[in-house]
């Protein structure tokens, strides 16, 4: 893959460096019409591989060729640049070091050498990427590694530029400034030399008629190229599997194990053969047509980087998502999407990079806090209402509870992640009573006297103590309301079945921890399921102690795998996994 890349001076982008990078395997290039997105995947499928070669081979012409509408776009001068990253937060950073150092220097020394010069602030950034820039005053001219040579030269001592020259250029003898600095960074410099084939799919795509040329991936071509996945000659029957992961994502889509697409003999259309019914795939909605176009594209290329316009048209966020996950975990590629939905900013194994246009050029920023993707969001003209909140919202009364809870849910599901699926709110024992799971569009509520959590998600539900005594206790009228609000749903009201939460964890256990946490305990004082578990003595008093019920917690989760056979814990937890598959509209 390529792990990123900078460039200048070419069409919306003006002198100043863009950086695009570290890249992953999904990138999302998102900002508003016209800053400057298509730009950068225009550049990486246009010029990026012809500068590197030219580059590469020093002195050679092999140079990209600008045209005239590549210049950039305001009268203010600008150089034209490209440039390489090397992460030094990467296992392939110490092997790439390695390689540059000759095999009879290869000890700590040297590499130490090495780390000294590309970790420093000349070469490296604030987020572990070591740059290489090279310019050109002209688009078209040649390339030369932009550095002041005299500006880094008081980062070694002469005798050790002289040692590590000798290391990466086997010569001797020289001069610091015409040999030995010079020559040990263009050493050092890192250009990639075997780049993947980078492709592109335009943002208008559409499935061409039979006979269809496959130029491009936008469409024309795919029946063409699925009739040739769907029956390979004998001598490239892996083929095949292609064909059948690409069914595979249909069904997916579709949510129908039967769905199965088939390529006619006379290949005049794609069917889709769902439910003992046979269809053309144009009777199944522009939105499925993208979906497959994206995926065969993606299935029919390996190990390419590609580079897609605007993959949410014509599609609901749930089959976006859809869509996404199925490039990441069933293809080879690497992807760098440009896009407008914000209904993507939650993928979570992507990297974002925000693009504006400010002071007549593009800027792109690289994204990972909820704030920056809230400022996104602002720019793109979604409201805070709209999206950036977790799609189902679980409210417990303090910090304790909600460490309990990710802890169980954890134990029996781990690909379920807080701040994306779920996200637990604290109410607190103050505001419990102000709090209503009614929508308040009844007169008989007042809206200083409620709180409705409705308003904040639909998706909600509540887990709170139950606080009784014993089996024949009856909950308070705040807790039964509540109850009976959460319970008419979407969600539920999880009271606890024991006197609190601490009751569904084995009493010897609890006490332990108490223990651990206050050396000085000797035992808790009571150990039933109507009990303060918490409430402990200490050795030769009669005091009563209760202890920490945040620590007590977290000393449970780090050295306790969670027992879920305690009261109603177990048919619980699967009660709030499944509202949260739910939430989210996934299957489990």
């Amino acid at each position: 893959m390529i792990n990123g890349f900078g460039f200048s001076g070419y069409r919306s982008v003006g002198d100043e460096l863009v950086k695009v990078a570290p890249l992953k395997k999904i990138n999302l290039i998102i900002g508003q019409n016209n800053s400057g997105k298509s730009n950068i995947i225009t550049f990486l499928k246009e010029h990026y591989s012809s500068l590197a070669k030219g580059i590469n081979e020093s002195g050679s012409r092999e140079y990209s060729q600008f045209l005239d509408t590549d210049k950039h776009i305001s009268d203010k001068v600008t150089k034209t640049r490209i440039a390489f990253c090397l992460d030094t937060n990467c296992e392939d950073y110490d092997n790439y070091v390695y390689s540059k150092i000759s095999r009879e220097h290869k000890d700590r020394r040297f590499k130490g050498l090495v780390d000294k010069l590309l970790t420093s602030s000349f070469f490296k950034d604030d987020s572990g990427l070591v740059w290489f820039i090279y310019e050109s005053n002209q688009p078209n001219g040649k390339y030369n590694l932009s550095i002041n040579f005299s500006e880094i030269k008081p980062l070694l001592n002469e005798g050790e530029w002289l040692d590590l020259w000798k290391c990466l250029t086997h010569q001797g003898s020289g001069n610091i400034d015409a040999h030995w600095i010079p020559q040990t960074i263009q050493k050092l410099t890192c250009i990639p030399i075997n780049i993947p084939s980078i492709e592109f799919i335009p943002a208008i795509r559409k499935i061409g008629k039979s006979g269809t040329i496959p130029e491009n991936f936008s469409g024309f071509g795919i029946i063409e190229r699925l009739a040739i996945l769907q029956n390979p000659p004998l001598a490239e029957q892996h083929l095949r599997k292609k064909f059948d992961d690409i069914n595979i994502f249909v069904r997916t889509v579709l949510e129908n194990e039967s769905a199965t697409l088939d390529i006619p003999h006379d290949k005049s259309m794609i069917l889709v053969h769902m439910d003992r019914k046979i269809l053309p795939l144009s009777s199944l909605g522009t939105g499925t047509h993208e979906v497959i176009i994206l995926a065969a594209a993606a299935t029919v290329l390996e190990n390419s980087v590609l580079c897609v316009e605007e993959p949410e048209l014509h599609l609901h966020p749930l089959l976006q998502k859809k869509l996404i996950t199925y490039l990441s975990e069933a293809t080879t590629n690497q992807y760098l999407f440009t896009t407008h939905s914000a209904h993507l900013l939650d993928t979570e194994w992507a990297e974002i990079f925000h693009v504006h246009y400010t002071n007549d050029q593009t800027v792109v920023s690289a994204i990972s806090s909820t704030k920056e993707k809230s400022n996104i969001c602002h720019n793109l003209g979604y409201r805070a209402s709209d999206i950036l909140q977790s799609n189902c919202i679980i409210w417990v009364e303090g910090p304790s509870d909600r460490i309990y809870i990710k802890h169980w849910l954890s134990s029996i599901d781990d690909s379920l992640i807080e701040g994306v699926h779920y996200s637990i709110m604290f109410y607190g024992g103050r505001l419990f009573s102000h709090l209503t799971a009614d929508d308040l569009d009844d007169e008989n509520y007042r809206v200083n006297d409620f709180i409705s959590v409705r308003k904040l998600n639909r998706n909600t539900t509540i887990v709170f103590d139950s606080d009784k005594s014993g089996s024949r206790v009856r909950l308070n009228k705040t807790k039964k309301r509540l109850k009976e609000e959460f319970n008419k749903g979407p969600g539920f009201a999880w009271v606890t079945k024991g006197r609190e939460i601490e009751n569904y964890i084995d009493p010897d256990v609890i006490e332990s921890c108490v223990k651990a946490i206050h050396p000085s305990a000797d035992k808790i004082i009571q150990k039933s399921m109507w009990s303060n578990t918490l409430n402990y003595k200490k050795k030769g008093n009669r005091k009563k102690f209760t202890a920490s019920k945040v620590k007590v917690a977290n000393h449970y989760v780090e050295n306790y795998k969670a027992d879920l056979g305690f009261l109603d814990l177990k048919s619980r937890i699967k009660q709030l996994r499944k509202f949260i598959y739910e939430s989210n509209g996934l299957t489990i």
